[in-house]
């Protein structure tokens, strides 16, 4: 099912052709290896159940025969029915345990668009130890972990790629992860479900999930709430710290849920987040899709622009439910010149109480990423005049200046 107004927000891969625009771009080679990745290596969809995978993959064999690559195919598919038996063992383990489990307090959210330096703000409050996140090794396995995470934790140099391929972060077990990756492999609507076989007609594929039938949102609530108990009875006296770019465009079903949560939201200079998501659609895409072929560059960047626009259409929508004290905002370039004064400003912002329990791991954290390079890039005037043109609400909303030059008189 597609969402009727977002159409397809892919920050991860392309959009089918818009009516008018004539036939589509010929699809170019998906090639792994160009983002560190093997052909070895892993993939999301390795953490699926059967039945998730089954419900994801149905169709695609004869859709996209000749184009799979029939080695992951298999491979899922061996893994799939070795991750049901886990989920079921688990069940029966600690199903009466995580039957008593309840989240409390109600989360910490960290918002913002993709590549708006959420990461790296997820990573700094993280040094907290009042809070807990998901890690890579949950959000990857999210059905499975509980009676995995003994064995696959020393295991993990050897089945994650030492880094993310759209930047410099390095991928550990225990590294805070994003619930989204938990909820797309859990099988729950996700937009980033479209990056395994690039289907415009895959069913729950879409983030803002407003206008799904009530069937569907409910079963979203029912995956994404079994995965933070999870989460949870594993740190039970900890409060979750969540960060996923899709909750901004779903602020009126994480108040359903938790409606005492609070909310902190990140945001970037926006020649920057054009031209790092072009790269994290690209990135993305050719490492994590199970076709040989990928949607043409044009095509992805073309998602990337439409996907913005929806997605702060519907943080606009909804921003106003947010109780008032509960969400505050910043700036990645605030937060990159002084990490400590903003993180300090978040607490005071919507009530977390003294900073001062972090700071000695914050002074760790700091101290070790003085060597890492942020991705730079070179503009290009004509996608920094598309930025300005197409995104001239966030520009305004946001107080962003336009770099003068780039867009001219007739424009």
């Amino acid at each position: 099912m597609k969402h009727e107004r977002t159409g397809r927000p892919a920050g991860h891969q392309g959009p089918p052709a818009e009516a008018g625009q004539g036939a589509a771009r010929p699809r170019q080679p998906a090639r792994p290896r160009d983002f560190g990745y093997s052909p070895l290596m892993p993939r999301l969809w390795h953490g699926m159940t059967w039945g998730d995978w089954r419900a994801l993959s149905r169709g695609q064999w004869a859709r996209c025969r000749g184009d799979l690559r029939l080695g992951l195919y298999a491979s899922i598919t061996a893994l799939s029915l070795g991750n049901s038996l886990m989920q079921g063992l688990g069940q029966m383990i600690h199903g009466r345990a995580l039957a008593r489990t309840e989240i409390r307090p109600d989360p910490v959210f960290i918002l913002g668009y993709w590549r708006s330096g959420t990461t790296w703000l997820h990573q700094l409050l993280s040094c907290d130890p009042r809070f807990c996140s998901p890690t890579s090794l949950q959000v990857f396995m999210p059905k499975s972990f509980l009676m995995l995470r003994h064995v696959m934790r020393p295991l993990a140099p050897l089945w994650l790629p030492g880094r993310r391929p759209m930047d410099n972060v390095a991928l550990e077990a225990d590294s805070s992860e994003e619930d989204e990756v938990a909820l797309l492999v859990a099988g729950a609507p996700s937009v980033m479900r479209g990056m395994a076989f690039d289907d415009p007609e895959a069913p729950a594929m879409t983030d803002d999930i407003a206008d799904l039938p009530e069937a569907l949102r409910a079963d979203w609530h029912r995956r994404w709430r079994a995965f933070l108990t999870a989460v949870q009875y594993l740190a039970p006296d900890r409060q979750l710290l969540l960060k996923s770019p899709g909750h901004t465009m779903r602020l009126a079903e994480v108040l359903r849920a938790f409606p005492q949560a609070r909310f902190i939201h990140i945001l970037r200079d926006p020649y920057e987040i054009a031209q790092s998501n072009i790269l994290t659609a690209e990135s993305m895409t050719a490492t994590q899709t199970l076709r040989r072929t990928m949607p043409a560059r044009a095509d992805l960047e073309d998602g990337v622009f439409r996907a913005f626009r929806a997605f702060h259409e519907a943080f606009e929508r909804d921003r106003a439910l947010i109780p008032e004290g509960h969400y505050t905002c910043l700036r990645y370039e605030d937060l990159r010149r002084d990490p400590k004064a903003v993180i300090k400003g978040v607490y005071d912002a919507i009530g977390l109480g003294e900073a001062d329990a972090l700071e000695p791991a914050l002074d760790r954290m700091l101290s070790a990423r003085k060597g890492y390079r942020v991705n730079e890039f070179s503009m290009d005037p004509a996608l920094a005049r598309r930025v300005e043109r197409e995104w001239a609400a966030y520009f305004r909303r946001y107080g962003y200046s336009r770099r003068s030059g780039w867009i001219t008189e007739d424009e």
